[in-house]
């Protein structure tokens, strides 16, 4: 890929409408790569976290070039890199938004809502009180503690 590392790349509104549709429309580490393009991350920090999410860091990102579901690059500059602890928070993050969707049986949209704010510990942890609340208002405390410590083996 020829364009810098600093390049901004942003959803299209082909990848918006991809995950709005069915999971299986891409697999789930590249559609995982794919939410987390917001138009702030750099390509750089894309590639970090596509590596977190054991995706070769350099083919998944031109796989969502090539298939019109992102595009850049955009000049503007990028906030710092991302470290490993931040990859680590985005795995643990998606990880648990699967999970939730699964143990919700797909009630799950204001959790998925509440996740974009999600991008420090503190706020994950919050989040994480938010979901266990809601899957042992769905199903019961049992599931809710599962959650959460299926959750912290991956964090």
């Amino acid at each position: 890929m020829s364009s810098s590392t600093a390049a901004i790349l942003r959803k299209t509104e082909a990848g918006r409408l991809l995950l709005a549709g069915p999971r299986q429309a891409l697999p789930a580490g590249l559609r995982m790569l794919l939410i987390m393009v917001d138009g702030r991350r750099s390509l750089a920090e894309l590639q970090a976290l596509a590596q977190g999410l054991g995706l070769a860091p350099q083919q998944a990102v031109e796989r969502l070039l090539a298939e019109g579901l992102v595009s850049g690059p955009v000049s503007e500059r990028a906030p710092a890199g991302a470290d490993a602890a931040a990859a680590r928070l985005m795995r643990a993050k998606f990880f648990a938004l699967d999970l939730a969707a699964r143990m919700l049986a797909g009630r799950d949209a204001a959790l998925r809502e509440a996740a974009r704010t999600v991008d420090s510990e503190s706020r994950f942890a919050a989040w994480m009180d938010h979901c266990a609340t809601e899957i042992a208002r769905a199903a019961d405390a049992e599931r809710a503690a599962l959650f959460r410590e299926r959750v912290g083996a991956v964090g």
